[in-house]
């Protein structure tokens, strides 16, 4: 159920909202909406998620993360005969395509 809330705020900062939303495809209303849900996945409590919010893998490395972000984690599996890839398979690949490093190298001298 929706609910009308009022919020005083300056001309220029209203303004400036809308010009961004419709810039956006969005509407003030929405992104108060999006920002309240963002700030209500954490509470107060440091480290203490809200009843709302998915569970963690990881407490510390999920505070860092967004609520949309953390809404995605796990969602993309590998199709059926191929094997999931791990973490450190991104790291090795960012490796080779960045560092031109080989992945069978273990002390980080470009091949």
């Amino acid at each position: 159920m929706n609910a009308k809330l009022t919020l005083r705020l300056d001309e220029s900062l209203i303004e400036s909202a809308k010009i961004y939303a419709a810039s956006h495809g969005s509407s003030v209303s929405q992104m108060v909406a999006n920002y309240f849900a963002a700030i209500g996945s954490i509470n107060p409590n440091k480290n203490q998620r809200s009843p709302a919010a998915p569970p963690a893998d990881d407490a510390d490395s999920d505070e860092k993360l967004g609520p949309i972000t953390r809404s995605l984690i796990g969602i993309l599996k590998a199709p059926p005969g191929q094997a999931q890839v791990s973490e450190d398979d991104y790291h090795a690949y960012l490796e080779r395509k960045y560092l031109g490093l080989d992945s069978t190298s273990q002390t980080g001298s470009p091949s």
